[in-house]
């Protein structure tokens, strides 16, 4: 059976197959030690289907590759597993074709995906994604090593092949034996392209039920059906009159274990380049089994070797002020476009040698000096921050494919009509070629020949000696080179009207913010035509928006939701209890209402399942999304721009623990940060912070970004991540280290806090000690029921030692706000830690103010929030009078 071990390799970030603590914390009602749950998963727990791993629940593995990486889906009909401007979906039938067969057999056209981008098999593919999904589909090719064999091929190195696979099992193959090696060799000694007559008649007349609940209960329906003779006919007639088209039916029946035989020996033998990172068993009940392949050391060098020999980089780059709102919009564009076609992207924001804005011009010769430098051997198409692929499905593989005896590719710049009066403000350069390497060399050593003085004292652009120019002086002197180079016209690209990639120049607006208005509504129809989202409008309400983010634009991971915790009705009835017995605080907000009314009944099955699914719970409200949040997501946009400000938190946070080193928008390293993968973020950060950082297992229904693990981040996680981390560095100094909370939304700070090894208590209203109490798994009664006065009225002088407050002690009435201050600093509280806006909003009251009016608090420290723009954090401690 599997085992700890049985995620190795390059799955070894995984979760294992069978992993004893999720073991025991999905299984409550087994009460074992880590070592005497193995024992019974491999007795008794495999065979009852229990949950063993995370990744044995096909939610978890969907979400593992939900960050925003590209994403290759093989056979969404229509209920694909993801959405968004990263996927890509591949099916036998286009679009049309699924809506016509969908309503066919009753189900909803309107879920089938928008454009299907690849129709047929995986031989369409051209172009590499960071991961693949399938999901009940595997079972369905005819050759099963030829259908590895393409995976391997468009998969990135370190990608992953994540597979949902119906197990026989528990699923109308029941009867059917299991697939053999014997069989998938056969097959592709065959090249099987359509099924065989054997795999048609066990489809159509050997099957069985598919209702997996009756399987798991022994019931598996007759072994042969009572008109088996004449499925059998009807099967020969089919595969004879189907003239050798594709009939859609199983090839192939797994078991996990069988599965893991197979692949495994396909590897051995030198058939296939995956290996295994993970077969994760069947779940009670469902009918599949979940599986991801890797590729192995060697394949892995040859996918790395391909990417030196074929591969295509895109670069850009701008200065940090005059362009960069350019490259903001452009960017966007650009990127999708190597996402589509499977090639890289490389952008730089700042000068990378100079000293004046105008200079990071010359950006684009250090960067294909490194690509030089590195020994890539493909093609390089740089574009200018006001350059844009206008033709998003353009095969740039194939128009290169009879070019490589082209050292580079330009557009006329059409002034002279000159061979070497070319723009280079869109250029391709053929690294695998020796002029092209040349051109790259000389370009770098006439750039290198301009000293700093002369650098330092150029404050303008200057004709001479810019980067254009240094080019012609090349293709007019170096005739080998020259002759290597191929001219293109401005109808192609660089003209404003180029059927591949356009410019906007100096020359077509009166001002820069007139031709970044022409770009960005340029950029957004090309984007919007390709069924992309579309870059605002730099209008007043989204630069407000667009302030929130602390970096430019970088990965879009998807926004997904995590899956619902199971209602604990114990803690829901305890809950109810407390409540029966507090008195009541401020009025009840109305979003709140049902889950207050429900208290109020003592509807115990209610507030289990409102708190099990906090995410999705109106009461949710302000503090985790709930069901405002579910709601708006269905915009698009709006989902994007959830997904991108929580990753931008995450990089923030990544960047405020150490991570990350801050970048400098004046030189250096620049928009890098925003490109990290969130699970390495994820991962860096724990290891920071000494400390499992995973969610509470007691919610789920929110909306975030997968970190890897099967973990998903709400972004409130991450603000209450780092307060957590800031608690710990003030109360590691002397002043004592027991904190109470005034407010904390759904508890997340207390809880990473507690995580952090501190002492916690929270002071809240009733109804948000209520979902607090079951977050953290506190013991509800009336005592933690009071109200923050009534709380800290009643605490015994010196019992608190730090009091924290984030994003609502401005909202607070004013005579309350200032009443909660004075009682803090009688019970002998020393340090208040206040992370709070202070925009003046209506009815709301700066912490500043506050203190002042409480009197007996002193400013010892105040700066920018990391992760919260337009948040101030200050520290207070108890004093004679307060200074700012």
């Amino acid at each position: 059976m599997p085992m700890e071990s049985d995620a190795v390799g390059q799955g070894s970030d995984l979760p294992p197959a069978f992993d004893a603590a999720y073991y025991l914390g999905a299984n409550p009602d087994l009460d074992l030690s880590p070592e005497d749950a193995a024992e019974h998963y491999a007795r008794v727990g495999r065979a009852e289907g229990r949950v063993a791993s995370p990744l044995a629940l096909r939610e978890n593995l969907i979400a593992l590759i939900a960050d925003g990486r590209s994403v290759l889906e093989i056979g969404p009909f229509c209920d694909p597993l993801l959405r968004g401007p990263h996927i890509a979906y591949l099916d036998v039938l286009d679009a049309d074709q699924l809506r016509a067969r969908a309503m066919q057999i009753g189900l909803d056209p309107a879920n089938c995906p928008e454009r299907i981008d690849y129709v047929g098999g995986l031989d369409r593919v051209r172009r590499r994604f960071d991961a693949m999904i399938s999901s009940h589909a595997i079972e369905h090719q005819p050759d099963l090593v030829e259908h590895l064999r393409q995976a391997e091929r468009i998969i990135a190195p370190d990608g992953m092949f994540c597979l949902i696979i119906p197990d026989k099992r528990y699923c109308f193959d029941h009867h059917i034996p299991e697939s053999s090696i014997a069989q998938v060799i056969q097959a592709h000694r065959e090249q099987r392209r359509v099924h065989s007559l054997a795999s048609v008649i066990e489809h159509v007349a050997l099957t069985t039920h598919n209702d997996s609940r009756r399987h798991w209960a022994g019931d598996h329906g007759p072994a042969i059906p009572p008109d088996c003779a004449a499925r059998v006919e009807r099967a020969i007639r089919d595969h004879d009159l189907g003239g050798g088209r594709y009939i859609d039916v199983h090839a192939w029946y797994f078991t996990p274990d069988s599965f893991r035989t197979i692949i495994e020996t396909l590897g051995a033998l030198g058939l296939t380049g995956f290996e295994l990172a993970g077969v994760y068993d069947a779940v009670r009940d469902r009918n599949e089994f979940c599986a991801v392949l890797r590729l192995s050391a060697a394949a892995r060098g040859r996918a790395l070797a391909r990417d030196d020999e074929q591969g295509v980089i895109l670069l850009q780059t701008s200065d940090a002020d005059r362009y960069a709102p350019m490259l903001a919009v452009t960017a966007t564009n650009v990127r999708e476009y190597a996402r589509r076609q499977g090639f890289g992207y490389d952008s730089f924001v700042g000068i990378k040698r100079g000293f004046h804005p105008w200079q990071a011009t010359f950006n684009r010769i250090p960067m294909l000096a490194e690509l030089l430098d590195r020994g890539f051997t493909g093609w390089a198409l740089y574009l200018d921050a006001d350059a844009y692929v206008q033709d998003l499905d353009f095969d740039l593989a194939a128009y290169l494919a009879d070019k490589q005896d082209r050292a580079a590719i330009f557009a006329t710049s059409g002034v002279t009509g000159e061979a070497w009066d070319v723009n280079a403000g869109v250029a391709l350069v053929n690294f695998g070629h020796p002029q092209g390497r040349a051109l790259v060399e000389c370009w770098a050593a006439r750039f290198a020949a301009h000293s700093d003085a002369f650098l330092r004292d150029a404050i303008e652009w200057i004709d001479v000696g810019n980067d254009q120019d240094i080019l012609h002086h090349i293709l007019r002197e170096e005739p080998e080179i020259a002759a290597a180079v191929l001219v293109e016209q401005m109808a192609f690209i660089n003209g404003p009207h180029a059927s591949f990639i356009r410019q906007h120049l100096r020359t077509m607006a009166p001002t820069l913010q007139d031709r970044l208005d022409a770009l960005s509504k340029a950029v957004g129809e090309t984007m919007r035509n390709a069924g992309q989202p579309v870059p605002a409008q730099a209008d007043d309400g989204n630069r407000r928006s667009a302030a929130r983010f602390a970096h430019a634009a970088g990965r879009l991971p998807a926004l997904v939701e995590a899956p619902l915790a199971a209602p604990n009705r114990d803690q829901a009835e305890a809950i109810c209890a407390a409540w029966a017995a507090s008195p009541k605080g401020a009025s009840i907000p109305g979003y709140q209402a049902d889950f207050a009314a429900a208290l109020d009944r003592g509807d115990i099955d209610m507030v289990a399942a409102e708190l099990a699914g906090l995410g999705r719970s109106k009461a949710a409200q302000g503090f985790l999304g709930g069901a405002r949040q579910h709601e708006r997501a269905r915009d698009r946009s709006f989902a994007d721009g959830l997904a991108r400000w929580t990753y931008d938190k995450l990089v923030s946070l990544a960047e405020a623990v150490g991570v990350l080193p801050l970048e400098n928008p004046e030189g250096g390293r620049w928009g890098v940060n925003m490109l990290v993968d969130p699970a390495e973020l994820f991962t860096g950060i724990e290891d920071a912070l000494g400390i499992d950082l995973a969610p509470p297992d007691r919610i789920g229904g929110y909306l975030g970004v997968a970190v890897g693990r099967g973990i998903i981040l709400h972004m409130r996680m991450i603000d209450a991540i780092h307060a957590a981390w800031r608690l710990r560095q003030i109360a590691a100094a002397p002043g004592g280290s027991r904190i109470a909370e005034l407010g904390g939304g759904a508890g997340f700070t207390a809880f990473y806090a507690r995580r952090l090894g501190l002492e916690v208590r929270l002071l809240d209203e009733p109804i948000m000690r209520a979902i607090q109490c079951h977050l953290l798994g506190d013991r509800p009664d009336a005592e933690a029921m009071k109200t923050p006065l009534d709380a800290l009225a009643a605490s015994p002088p010196g019992s608190i030692d730090i009091m924290f407050n984030a994003d609502s002690l401005p909202a607070i009435e004013r005579s309350t706000a200032v009443a909660l201050l004075r009682e803090a600093g009688r019970i002998g509280i020393g340090q208040i830690l206040s992370i709070n806006q202070e925009a003046g909003l209506p009815g709301e009251t700066a912490v500043a103010d506050l203190v002042a009016e409480a009197g007996g608090w002193r400013l010892a420290a105040r700066h920018r929030h990391w992760l919260r723009v337009g948040y101030v954090e200050q520290l207070y401690v108890a004093g004679l009078k307060s200074r700012a």
